[in-house]
């Protein structure tokens, strides 16, 4: 009777985990066809590229590439905490390039071309994370919480032509990245955010395409790529689990032109190597960037491929977050640091600059 009563437990137990592995391979599956894309992907029909990369990304060093972390000052926090901040605002205004603010909006983006799609895996990168607070509910305009004071001197303005909006949504859920979406259908609905939030402006995504191309010849691994295109809608619904995702007016990622490196599982060398790139990019005038401690490299590019200038920036810090500065306290501030004239950062500022993204 023991016998039978081990063996009939010995029988469950195998039948659980055949259940339990069939489940996660097919869940598996599933996610590998709702990310990746056809666009630029050199082995689009193997579905298990996207996985092959990933375990790139994350394979044990096993000591290798260690050293000094050395941490270059393109990369530090400005002086003036707000400055990084404020750049990428000036950036915005300096070009009057629209924020996107919904999904909604995204789709309109992309079917105008501002928007373009980046594939879940390459020879030279991957997206990792990407979407990944993404939900399953149905579209819908997005109407930022304000409050009673801020609803009766401000009131909401209604956008113009909302139905040609979601006759964009309609015609991207018929064809995009190679498939079709029922947008009745909860799981197309979230594989569809997921590709739509798979997706920058064409300035980004040469930069990545640089970076990339330079860390695979270097270490013969994929670049993780972990945030693109964060309408505000997704930007707000972020900010509950990621304190860095900003709440300004004109939110970098909104902007599409702002993309993450993930340097999680990253040796000491080739994150060197990575921030060394960034930073020649930097001086070369094209990109604002920073290394966070929440394991991201923040990287915007500019739209035309040259920063915005001082006084600009400067004008930008409000917007930028920065407390007003007194009439009188103004006259006596000095410049504030100009790009190329860094300072080491200090624990107290990098901790401040985590929220700034």
């Amino acid at each position: 009777m023991g016998r039978r009563i081990v063996l009939v437990f010995v029988v469950i137990a195998l039948t659980c985990g055949a259940g339990w592995a069939v489940f996660h391979f097919k869940a598996k599956r599933r996610l590998a066809q709702s990310q990746l894309s056809s666009s630029n992907i050199t082995n689009s029909l193997d579905p298990d590229a996207w996985y092959r990369a990933v375990e790139k990304v994350k394979a044990d060093r096993a000591g290798e590439g260690a050293g000094a972390l050395v941490v270059p000052p393109e990369l530090k926090h400005y002086e003036e905490r707000y400055w990084f901040l404020a750049t990428q605002v000036a950036e915005v205004e300096k070009h009057k390039i629209y924020t996107c603010q919904d999904y909604l909006d995204l789709a309109t983006l992309i079917e105008r071309g501002e928007m373009v799609p980046v594939a879940a895996v390459t020879d030279t990168y991957v997206l990792l994370g990407v979407g990944q607070r993404a939900d399953d509910s149905e579209f819908t305009r997005y109407e930022e919480e304000k409050s009673e004071s801020d609803q009766l001197e401000d009131p909401p303005v209604a956008r113009e032509d909302l139905s040609r909006e979601y006759e964009a949504l309609q015609t991207l859920a018929k064809n995009f990245n190679g498939r079709s979406f029922n947008l009745d259908n909860p799981a197309d609905r979230l594989a569809l955010k997921m590709n739509m939030l798979s997706t920058v402006r064409p300035q980004a995504l040469k930069i990545i395409d640089e970076v990339a191309a330079a860390y695979r010849r270097q270490f013969d691994r994929p670049l993780p790529v972990s945030s693109l295109m964060r309408p505000e809608q997704y930007q707000h619904s972020l900010r509950r689990v990621n304190r860095n995702a900003v709440t300004i007016d004109s939110p970098p990622h909104s902007t599409g032109l702002a993309f993450d490196i993930d340097y999680r599982y990253m040796s000491v060398a080739e994150q060197n190597f990575v921030m060394s790139e960034l930073a020649r990019i930097k001086n070369e005038g094209r990109i604002e960037v920073i290394r966070e401690r929440n394991a991201n490299f923040h990287v915007f590019a500019f739209l035309n491929g040259s920063r915005p200038g001082d006084d600009l920036v400067a004008a930008s810090l409000e917007k930028a977050g920065a407390p007003p500065v007194e009439e009188e306290a103004h006259h006596k501030q000095a410049e504030p640091a100009k790009p190329v004239k860094k300072v080491k950062s200090k624990p107290k500022k990098a901790r401040r600059q985590r929220r700034h993204r």
